[in-house]
């Protein structure tokens, strides 16, 4: 990109600097977004995904999302089903997306949006968005149809203050944020600890089926969610089943070391807790295969 110190100064596709990409140039201003649509799409099994490379590099690197948007109940609702925030490094990272779970049984489409969040008082933003070689999986066909017209609601959202979290129901709940993840339920719809740590990464009624897991990997290992009778690119081959349904229906977080380089690491970060005790434990189900060394490492942050 044209902006020194920030952008990719080559491709994904050829590598070389004559090569082509999308990019978002920060330099719009504070609060500025693009957003890059899809053609129309449908799913014939309900796991339709984008994949994709992106390329965030830059002291004001500010969010890249992954939407798609459907109909829900009526309306068209946009969801998020993948986020990333902040510097990756200077390297071209692979992403992929999966249809949101509200979505996949009737006509979608993906949305890229990126956004700068950062820096308005600055003259010279260093935060461009790179992404490069979309491509769609197996599952994806296209739907020559349109979304379907909705009404426009007749009454907007109450928003809660800057201290409290919205429960996300139809009265349209508030509660405080130091009620979020205490381990007790004060949303009528027990939302206030939905995503607070316990997840088995299946398709739920949610707007993110990772429960507040968030992939913030600099290198090209990543976390994703996989569905497990869904093929892999990878030279190992992912278990066929998962530990929750043990059926190939069902989902787990999967990171693909086909390609291993040393010291390259994928990094899982969990939901905030609220006070615990010392009694506190955190337990999980990990499969790891392949001839190549590898580490498994769960850690603790005070915040």
């Amino acid at each position: 990109s044209p902006t020194s110190n920030t952008g990719p100064q080559f491709d994904h596709t050829t590598g070389i600097p004559s090569g082509h990409y999308l990019y978002f140039e920060a330099d719009a201003g504070y609060g500025a977004s693009a957003h890059y649509t899809s053609p129309y799409l449908k799913s014939e099994f309900g796991s339709c995904t984008l994949r994709f490379y992106y390329y965030m590099y830059g002291e004001d690197i500010g969010t890249l999302e992954i939407k798609t948007v459907g109909i829900v109940d009526g309306f068209e609702k946009p969801e998020t089903v993948q986020a990333m925030k902040g510097e990756r490094g200077q390297l071209w990272n692979r992403g992929s997306a999966p249809v949101h779970p509200f979505h996949k049984y009737g006509t979608f489409q993906f949305i890229i949006v990126a956004t700068n969040i950062n820096a308005p008082e600055k003259s010279e933003i260093r935060g461009d968005i790179a992404v490069d070689d979309l491509s769609f999986s197996l599952d994806c066909q296209a739907d020559t149809s349109t979304l379907p017209s909705t009404p426009s609601p007749t009454t907007l959202p109450e928003e809660c203050l800057e201290d409290e979290t919205a429960c996300n129901d139809s009265a349209h709940t508030c509660v405080k944020n130091s009620k979020v993840c205490d381990f007790v339920n004060d949303c009528p719809n027990n939302y206030d600890e939905a995503f607070c740590g316990a997840c088995n990464f299946e398709e739920n009624d949610s707007d993110d089926i990772n429960c507040g897991y968030e992939d913030t990997s600099t290198g090209i290992f990543q976390w994703e969610n996989h569905k497990a009778d869904m093929p892999s690119d990878g030279v190992f081959k992912p278990p066929v089943e998962d530990h929750t349904t043990s059926s190939g229906s069902g989902h787990y977080m999967l990171v693909d070391h086909s390609h291993n380089l040393y010291g390259e690491s994928a990094i899982l970060k969990g939901p905030k807790f609220g006070r615990t005790d010392k009694l506190c434990t955190y337990r999980f189900w990990y499969h790891m295969q392949g001839d190549q060394d590898q580490q498994l490492s769960v850690f603790n942050m005070d915040t």
